[in-house]
């Protein structure tokens, strides 16, 4: 029986990059100039938003520092990016966005043919819905189409800090950053078991609560949720079903700390 003969290196390596490998330009730092000047903030942008979704037509360009990471799988195929206090959803629609856009780069973001809308509280970016969508936006879908409008800059990289609130301090301007609040307790509304899957509830000492989401899909959802006092820092979300209710968006189990 003969033995199978050794692939060469140069063979070897193109069948990699046939693979899928990431060892592309796509999302690396803008060094030749082409990042174009922001033309306002996101909090501007948010401003524009009047409760319908609208598509941009001129050149509006916005940039910001990335506060979220799908490494976990909680967040899928979508990337927030933060200036001061306010946030944007980016519907990138590709995966494995933190090897391209780590937590702390800084991107810029070209709006233009872009649909802008809002989910659960939080502004986000994207390809105009197919007629007959259900949903306010859709993903970009590729990496040449994600490439031509958000481009990663070239500085070091410079993790937002989440914003210290309380639940009380809780407002739908927030949505959309990355926020931190002390002082919780696991509090549970049923006897379901105690992992993060779902959505989960936490109060304060005085009572005010907030609720954490992961997907089941999340490499850290059948983790339990840990007993104690601790702290929770995730992307603010707000339901405004029934009575409403603030959600933290977990990036990974080191979103909770005690």
């Amino acid at each position: 029986m003969s033995r199978s003969r050794p692939i060469p290196l140069l063979c070897l390596a193109a069948v990699l990059l046939a693979g899928g490998c990431y060892d592309s330009p796509f999302g690396k730092p803008d060094d030749d100039g082409g990042e174009k000047p922001a033309t306002e903030t996101i909090a501007a942008l948010r401003a524009r938003y009047a409760g319908t979704p609208f598509t941009v037509t001129g050149d509006i360009v916005v940039t910001g520092r990335v506060a979220s990471s799908d490494r976990a799988e909680n967040f899928y195929r979508t990337l927030c990016i933060c200036d001061a206090e306010a946030g944007l959803e980016v519907m990138a629609g590709i995966d494995h966005l933190h090897n391209d856009f780590p937590i702390g780069s800084r991107v810029t973001l070209s709006l233009r043919g872009l649909t802008v809308a809002q989910s659960r509280g939080v502004l986000q970016a994207g390809r105009p819905p197919a007629a007959g969508s259900g949903y306010a936006t859709d993903y970009i879908g590729s990496r040449a189409a994600l490439g031509a409008v958000l481009v990663r800059s070239s500085e070091t990289l410079a993790a937002p800090s989440p914003a210290p609130l309380t639940i009380p301090a809780l407002t739908e301007n927030r949505c959309g950053t990355l926020v931190r609040i002390d002082g919780l307790r696991y509090t549970p509304e049923d006897l379901s078991a105690p992992t993060w899957a779902g959505y989960k509830r936490f109060t304060d000492a005085d009572g005010n609560a907030v609720y954490t989401y992961v997907r089941p899909y999340a490499r850290f959802a059948d983790a339990e949720v840990p007993a104690g006092t601790v702290s929770l820092t995730g992307i603010l979300q707000y339901d405004a079903a029934g009575d409403g209710r603030y959600i933290l968006k977990l990036r990974d189990e080191n979103d909770c700390t005690q």
